[in-house]
């Protein structure tokens, strides 16, 4: 279980026995909020049946930044379960074709204070920096911890190095696109190669 900290699920603290989290297909239930437990707490899991609504409700102002592969899908997991948010991105043609679908689009660079501030990032509780531009990715970061502390940011870097550096200046998880690549080799050639042993 990660119990890496995020965003309170709602404004009252939760149960001090019960917190809201959620399963991803690695294995890894990941809580919504900040939890003190030491090493080796046992815990237990069971299904909770979420409406919708009540995700929407709980998670409160999400932000993607950027709208290419990763924050289209990023914002499929949002529309599936009818979650509001807000995407800033730079490209005029994305932002007319995203504006006419529906989709609250702000013209802006991520790594300014003004545009977080115009995209609401005091009152936010997620950020998915999605932009394929490092430098832009960790003052983004940087930035908007100092504006809003307990806020769950997730960061794609191109490499190891550079997803340290976000860690370090306050993203609660990285997706480094040196090490999915690395993964994504490993992966097809060991079966290629279980295969053609296994003959």
């Amino acid at each position: 279980m990660d119990a890496s900290p995020g965003s309170p699920i709602d404004e009252t603290p939760p149960e001090k026995t019960e917190y809201l989290g959620y399963y991803s297909s690695d294995g890894v239930v990941r809580l919504s909020a900040r939890v003190d437990w030491p090493d080796g707490t046992p815990v237990l899991v069971r299904l909770a049946d979420l409406t919708p609504g009540q995700a929407a409700r709980g998670l409160g102002k999400v932000i993607i930044a950027g709208f290419g592969l990763a924050g289209r899908w990023v914002a499929d997991i949002f529309d599936r379960h009818g979650i509001d948010y807000v995407v800033v991105e730079t490209n005029p043609e994305t932002i007319e074709t995203q504006t006419s679908l529906g989709r609250r689009v702000i013209c802006g660079n991520i790594a300014e204070e003004e545009t977080l501030r115009r995209a609401g990032i005091e009152e936010a509780s997620i950020l998915a920096l999605t932009v394929p531009d490092e430098n832009a990715v960790l003052e983004a970061t940087r930035l908007a911890k100092q504006l809003n502390p307990r806020l769950y940011i997730v960061a794609r870097t191109t490499y190891s190095s550079s997803g340290l550096q976000a860690s370090r200046l306050g993203a609660d998880e990285v997706v480094k696109a040196e090490q999915a690549v690395a993964r994504q080799f490993y992966e097809m050639l060991l079966r290629k190669v279980i295969g053609s042993t296994g003959r």
